[in-house]
């Protein structure tokens, strides 16, 4: 079971940072592989890490809903679901001591309901393979709402 820390509050006060930080920490201090979640729509944690994201979920969610709607193949008859989970392992940035899992901002129009849904699916799944997940929500309080960070731990 991994231990969850969770950033959130008003914009601008350093949650990122604060992230970011966190992450090297317990990488420096070899507490990981460490698992980083950009749960904002604006993402910039891959920033303050250093690295490149080459896909997002919001990303992964919109090209799927053009599968749907185009009634394209799936490779090797997978269902949309194991098709998402392999993408989603795809996304995942691997980093030395750290992997990122960036939501990013959906394509089309409407709300980050899926988006969250996906990113809490996805965190709690994932976050069985790493002794410490790190998730920088967005500015607000929405994440308690939408339960991006249900299994964090508070002391």
């Amino acid at each position: 079971m991994s231990f969850l820390i969770a950033l959130a509050g008003k914009g601008g006060t350093g949650k990122t940072s604060i992230a970011g930080l966190t992450v090297r920490y317990l990488v420096e201090r070899r507490q990981g592989p460490v698992l980083a979640v950009d749960a904002d729509s604006n993402a910039c944690l891959n920033e303050a890490l250093g690295v490149k994201v080459h896909a997002s979920v919001g990303q992964l969610r919109e090209s799927s809903l053009e599968t749907i709607r185009s009634g394209s193949e799936r490779p090797g008859g997978m269902s949309m679901d194991e098709l998402f989970e392999y993408q989603i392992n795809q996304a995942l940035i691997e980093a030395k001591g750290f992997d990122l899992l960036v939501m990013g901002r959906p394509e089309g129009p409407g709300c980050y309901c899926a988006a969250n849904n996906i990113i809490r699916k996805y965190t709690d799944i994932l976050a069985e393979r790493y002794p410490y997940v790190v998730i920088d929500n967005e500015a607000g309080m929405e994440h308690l709402s939408r339960k991006t960070t249900h299994k964090a731990d508070s002391e």
